[in-house]
């Protein structure tokens, strides 16, 4: 019987020992995902004394492929991030209300200080809320204004909170090449689609592209190679209950400074993979090997003055962020707050084209990451979320 590819569950796990499979801890929703088991094929075109040309077929070395088109949620991008290297954890700050507060509040009551500009949030289950925090006053407990994102205007209570209510500020991952030889994790992907339920272990990324456009949402583009496909026992996944990164949360720092004229942003972080196969006496690889990290970009732009064109001409190699703010308010039990910071301390624009073709005159560049100390490599990351595990 014809099956529904929307049925479909995807999971995957971060292996203990490389090519061992473990069972799925994590749900992936996808928005587009294909996978391969790849048999080279041995052929044998000896000279038989015939007219044919193929006179066998064999099954050669074997290796998987997978690749995943997934929005951007907060809570999930850390392993996709963990490619470009280590996870160091800064811990979030917990405390309670000392006081019950009421729907419309603009300020808090707590145990203990938060520093000005922290994401937190406020309560558990149904009367979870979100804010930004003000300077605090006072010597405990401490009085803490709430505020929005933008513009730093107060933000109101949409729920009544009692005393005694748990505060926890978003924990900082900060992702960055370790430079010590330690190669990126591997997976274990899962999947039953609608047919089977099988696995590929010894899964290790290769790509991973991130888009950004302020018309759409923020995507994840991570490949993977790996080990060939066996069986694995039925899931029952738990997918992320968080909205995604949207593309006009994004703000833009060339050279430092503020941008407003960014259209689209698409990274491309790549670490050369070699499938090796060895005399180890087994169809499949003995390990998936990944090389060292480049990174390489194309942005659009407005072109309303000579400021990105600047940095072209003048082969000028100056940092440049890409920064997604979710705002701290998004509804009803819905995460908000989260952040998401991409670094290039050394970006080198090797590429400046101006458009006349659209209505506006449009400019297009390209930009690559060079090894620096501030990064401690081509790139670096912050992830700011309420996950409080290193990925």
């Amino acid at each position: 019987m014809t099956a529904l590819s929307r049925l479909s569950k995807l999971g995957f796990a971060v292996e203990v020992t490389p090519g061992t499979p473990v069972v799925p801890t994590v749900a992936i929703p996808f928005t587009k995902a294909s996978y391969e088991t790849i048999q080279d094929p041995l052929r044998d075109e000896s000279v038989r004394a015939n007219d044919s040309v193929l006179q066998g077929l064999y099954q050669g070395p074997s290796h998987s492929t997978w690749d995943i088109e997934s929005h951007f949620y907060p809570d999930l991008a850390g392993y996709w991030l963990r490619f470009l290297g280590t996870d160091t954890v800064t811990a979030a700050t917990a405390t309670t209300l000392t006081g019950s507060s009421v729907v419309g509040a603009s300020s808090i009551a707590t145990t203990a200080s938060i520093p000005a500009g922290s994401t937190i949030r406020i309560d558990t289950a149904a009367n979870v809320e979100y804010a930004i925090t003000g300077t605090p006053t006072g010597s405990g407990p401490y009085t803490i204004p709430l505020l929005q994102a933008v513009a730093g205007a107060p933000l109101q209570l949409q729920f009544a909170h009692s005393s005694g209510a748990a505060v926890t500020t978003t924990t900082t991952h900060t992702f960055r090449q370790n430079n010590t030889g330690v190669r990126p994790p591997s997976y274990t992907f899962t999947l039953y689609d609608a047919v089977d339920t099988r696995a590929w272990p010894g899964c290790v990324m290769s790509d991973l592209s991130i888009k950004i456009d302020p018309k759409g949402t923020v995507t994840f583009n991570p490949k993977f190679a790996g080990f060939p496909e066996q069986t694995a026992s039925p899931f029952t996944p738990t997918y992320s209950s968080q909205q995604p990164f949207l593309g006009w949360q994004w703000l833009m720092a060339n050279a430092g400074a503020p941008s407003t004229r960014g259209m689209t942003l698409d990274l491309s972080l790549k670490r050369a993979t070699d499938v090796i196969h060895s005399s180890d006496g087994t169809q499949g690889p003995r390990e998936i090997f990944a090389g060292a990290l480049e990174v390489d970009g194309s942005y659009k732009a407005i072109h309303e003055n000579q400021t990105d064109m600047t940095l072209f001409l003048n082969y000028a190699q100056l940092p440049v962020t890409a920064q997604l703010q979710a705002p701290p308010a998004l509804g009803v039990n819905q995460v908000g707050g989260c952040s998401l910071a991409i670094t290039l301390s050394q970006a080198g624009f090797h590429k400046g084209q101006r458009d006349l073709g659209s209505t506006y005159v449009q400019a297009n560049y390209s930009l690559s990451g060079i090894a620096n100390s501030t990064d401690n490599g081509v790139v670096q990351a912050v992830l700011k979320n309420f996950v409080t595990t290193a990925y």
